[in-house]
């Protein structure tokens, strides 16, 4: 399995479609496909825009999954909560305070 295959496998665990991945990696559409295609490879910067949003940047590029990998959900919910600003994150952050108190 190349690194295209396991960076495609890694943006549907998250549940993303390549538009997505793309804006998060900071990277043009057509640049984007081209790494999920074999014809080119993601620099650090963007694979640290990647790994920002859940991917499992290690199994990108070794095939090894990481011993901490976040479960399919939690990786999506990262994935949401990293594309929101510091006034969303508040409001997360608030609500999972309120909801831990109430447990």
């Amino acid at each position: 399995m190349s690194i295209g295959d396991r960076l495609r496998e890694e943006r549907n665990r998250l549940g993303l479609i390549q538009q997505d991945a793309q804006k998060i990696a900071g990277v043009s559409y057509v640049t984007y496909l081209a790494y999920e295609q074999g014809k080119s490879f993601p620099n650090a910067e963007t694979l640290n825009s990647l790994h920002s949003a859940g991917f499992d940047v290690l199994y990108v590029v070794t095939g090894v999954r990481n011993g901490a990998a976040l479960s399919n959900e939690d990786s999506s919910l990262l994935a949401d909560l990293n594309q929101v600003d510091e006034k969303g994150r508040a409001l997360v952050r608030g609500l999972l305070d309120t909801y831990k108190r109430l447990s």
